[in-house]
């Protein structure tokens, strides 16, 4: 079954696309998605049908910002949900300046994990 690109998509689909996937079990991480939504008002989905939740390309920007604030960026929940408010995007954010990071030990982290990874 293919579908079009605007149509809306399922909570599976979505962490596929924005690689919400346990690697050792391989089962999608959809609790992720109802935690950021319970969190963050622009994550809502856009339609529940018959207890299916749905989501447009603008939900999956939106969540794929949070995800990006979160994880890449290192961002604190309060920090995002203050970001999100203002309505600034990812490319808005300065990290760097930002006090709640203490970068020195971001970086020492992600030593660490390129090095777990390398024996891995």
């Amino acid at each position: 079954m293919n579908k079009k690109k605007k149509a809306f998509k399922t909570v599976g689909e979505v962490c596929q696309i924005l690689g919400l996937i346990d690697n050792t079990t391989g089962r999608n991480k959809t609790y992720l998605l109802r935690f950021w939504e319970k969190k963050f008002k622009q994550a809502k989905c856009s339609v529940v049908y018959n207890g299916r939740r749905y989501y447009s390309d603008d939900n999956i920007k939106v969540l794929h910002t949070i995800k990006s604030l979160l994880n890449d960026e290192g961002l604190t929940l309060n920090k995002v949900k203050m970001l999100l408010n203002e309505k600034k995007t990812k490319t808005e954010v300065d990290s760097k300046n930002d006090k709640y990071i203490n970068h020195a030990q971001l970086k020492k982290i992600k030593k660490i994990i390129s090095e777990i990874k390398d024996i891995l």
